[in-house]
């Protein structure tokens, strides 16, 4: 599921929600997590294009071992909570 981004436009707090494509305009009607304003819009500045991880995937033996490589390049741009995932579908062993 992609990954936006939104910010608060009273405190200007941002943060992340990973939503399905229907969903995307979920957080613009919930308040603020940090102020608990409803003042949320889309943050599109440096937004990038980024997908949670399906840790259901036998990740290396269905790369020929280039899954951890190309885990190494996605993580320094993925928001830290997200990371773990990373972590996890890398960790996992395949039949």
């Amino acid at each position: 599921m992609p990954i936006y981004a939104f910010v608060c436009e009273s405190c200007k707090h941002t943060f992340d929600e990973t939503l399905s494509m229907k969903d995307n305009t979920v957080p613009l009607s919930n308040p603020c997590p940090k102020c608990k304003k409803k003042k949320i819009v889309r943050n599109y500045v440096g937004e990038s294009v980024a997908m949670a991880v399906d840790a259901t995937i036998s990740a290396n033996k269905a790369t020929g071992g280039a899954w951890n490589e190309l885990m190494a390049k996605m993580k320094p741009g993925m928001p830290k909570r997200f990371r773990r995932n990373l972590d996890a579908a890398t960790e996992r062993r395949g039949n």
